[in-house]
């Protein structure tokens, strides 16, 4: 074993063979140091350690170690050493990173002992050596990296990773949990590294038997153990968990699982408002059809098929479309389905037919369904049959708009009529006329031929006035014997005049087959909107103040 040249002047010095003392423990490098001079001396193995031959160092001294250490460990080194001048250790080790010939580093096991003092009691000479550790630091270097990495991969998902044990006394623990145990049960791995308790006492008391009975199961007949169940979590409340894991017999008797929990409160709700939701869908008495966001059908309910006729079968892949009566204009569609794309929703009445061809209304509401991006991904439509309630309502309006005897608006149905006229867009062109027509000397008749004579009349001059107008227009009987004809979109007062006229020489026709001392005759009044007015009342105060004028012209007599 080689050293440098003063070793043979230090070996007298020291008064004993270190070389021949590190022949006999093994092949490591050796060095001298003067803790006080800094004079050092080295012998080849702590050369080769870094690659390098003695001769190639020399001249060596402490400033060879502190070119090659690394300087991070240099602060350890330094700080060890310290301790074991002041006493504080009998022996300076420390693992220090030294830079190789070929610019990596290797790893040495640095180990010495001061083996002289000066008269004042500080450190003189001292012995070490350096044993080469770099293949077992790379291997903790592997190993550490693997852990790592296992800790990154484990740590990120939704649940923890775990191993659990039941040694050959029954005792239970988990020598392996990644930090997600506390997301699961509220305790760190340490908790439960020599004993399960703190996780069997967290699940909830009316799981734990089958918990438990599951385990022994899986342990006596090596079964993959897979449970869902209940654990009182001491932040997030109760929780639902799924657990899986494969058991692994060991020689000593004892059984390792190693598996997997996570979290499924959320899928387990999901799931029970999926239940409840499928038995609502098929058993409300609402029909429901559910369409892709092009309108294609998808799914229909129980009570659709009762209410339309149609079968499931017949209407998936089809549009809603194929239940349309048609009775209401493309506008209607046209505005129900821009407030469907602005606000997600739409309700209101529409008339369709069922597989019969029979027409029904029905209340319908749609509902807009969104994706994760925003986007509708389906509609779901729920309606009712309300033939019933609009055949009540259709009979209330009958009843309190309409003329009993002429079926024709009364002065009620009138007035909402003209309030709709005048209510409308000027792009709808919101102007019309009014004719008020007056039977004159009708009362004539009820006396000469009484009224069941003076009700067939009536309805014979309403059949006659029905015949001069158009089908847009609006007939009404708002007193015994007084009419008011409403002309939508008519705006020159000649073409009234011509209509007015017309309805005057048909009650006169149709008068003649009642013979009276006065004949039965018609005056009329003529109000333009908005000309005349804005209201009802208005247009008809103008209209009747016209028609009375007529009255005293013809000089009619006031028994009408």
């Amino acid at each position: 074993m080689a050293f440098s040249e003063a070793y043979n002047e230090l070996k007298s010095q020291l008064g004993l063979d270190i070389a021949q003392l590190l022949l006999e423990s093994g092949d490591v490098g050796v060095w001298l140091w003067n803790v006080q001079t800094g004079e050092t001396i080295f012998n080849d193995k702590w050369a080769d350690i870094i690659g390098y031959s003695l001769c190639e160092l020399e001249p060596v001294s402490i400033d060879t170690w502190l070119t090659f250490a690394h300087p991070e460990d240099l602060v350890k080194s330094e700080q060890l050493l310290n301790e074991h001048f002041e006493g504080e250790s009998a022996r300076y080790v420390c693992e220090a990173r030294m830079k190789h010939k070929r610019g990596h580093w290797v790893k040495v096991l640095d180990k010495g002992q001061v083996q002289t003092w000066d008269k004042n009691g500080n450190p003189e000479w001292m012995v070490g050596i350096h044993i080469d550790i770099t293949e077992q630091w790379q291997k903790e270097r592997e190993i550490e990296f693997l852990h790592q990495e296992l800790k990154k991969f484990t740590d990120n998902l939704p649940g923890f990773v775990y191993q659990y044990v039941i040694d050959n006394k029954d005792e239970a623990f988990f020598p392996f949990a990644t930090s997600k145990v506390f997301d699961i049960y509220g305790c760190s791995p340490k908790d439960i590294e020599s004993s399960a308790d703190r996780v069997m006492q967290a699940i909830h008391q009316d799981d734990l038997e089958r918990i438990v009975r599951s385990i022994e199961h899986s342990r006596a007949e090596l079964t993959d153990w897979c449970e869902v169940f209940r654990v009182n979590h001491p932040k997030k409340g109760q929780i639902w968990i799924s657990a899986k894991s494969s058991p692994i017999a060991r020689a000593d008797g004892s059984v390792e699982w190693n598996g997997y929990s996570e979290d499924v409160t959320e899928e387990v709700k999901s799931n029970e408002r999926i239940k409840l939701l499928t038995a609502v869908f098929s058993t409300t008495s609402r029909g429901i059809l559910i369409t892709t966001a092009e309108s294609v059908i998808v799914d229909v309910n129980p009570a659709f098929e009762q209410i339309t006729g149609f079968k499931k079968h017949e209407v998936i892949g089809k549009k809603p479309s194929i239940l349309s009566a048609k009775k209401q204009p493309d506008e209607f569609y046209q505005q129900m389905w821009t407030e469907l794309l602005d606000k997600g929703c739409w309700q209101g009445e529409v008339w369709n037919k069922r597989k019969s061809g029979e027409v029904f209304p029905e209340q319908l509401s749609i509902d807009a369904l969104y994706d994760e991006n925003g986007l509708v991904s389906h509609y779901i439509g729920a309606f009712d049959d309300i033939s019933s309630a609009v055949e009540k309502r259709q009979l209330l309006n009958e009843l309190v708009n309409q003329d009993p005897l002429t079926k024709l608006l009364n002065r009620r149905g009138l007035d909402i009529q003209l309030r709709a006229f005048s209510q409308r867009t000027p792009a709808e062109h919101n102007q019309f006329a009014l004719i008020y027509l007056d039977l004159d000397n009708f009362k004539l008749v009820n006396d000469t031929y009484g009224h069941e004579q003076g009700d067939n009349l009536l309805l014979d001059i309403s059949q006659q006035l029905r015949l001069q107008m158009r089908d847009k227009d609006v007939l009404s009987r708002i007193g015994g014997d007084e009419f008011v004809i409403v002309l939508p979109s008519l705006t020159k007062a000649s073409l009234c005049q011509d209509i007015a006229l017309r309805c005057q020489q048909a009650v006169k026709k149709v008068a003649q087959d009642y013979e009276t001392v006065q004949p039965v005759s018609a005056s009329f009044g003529i109000a333009m909107y908005p000309l005349h007015g804005h209201s009802a009342k208005e247009l008809l105060a103008i209209a009747d103040k016209q028609m009375y004028e007529m009255k005293l012209a013809l000089k009619v007599s006031p028994l009408g």
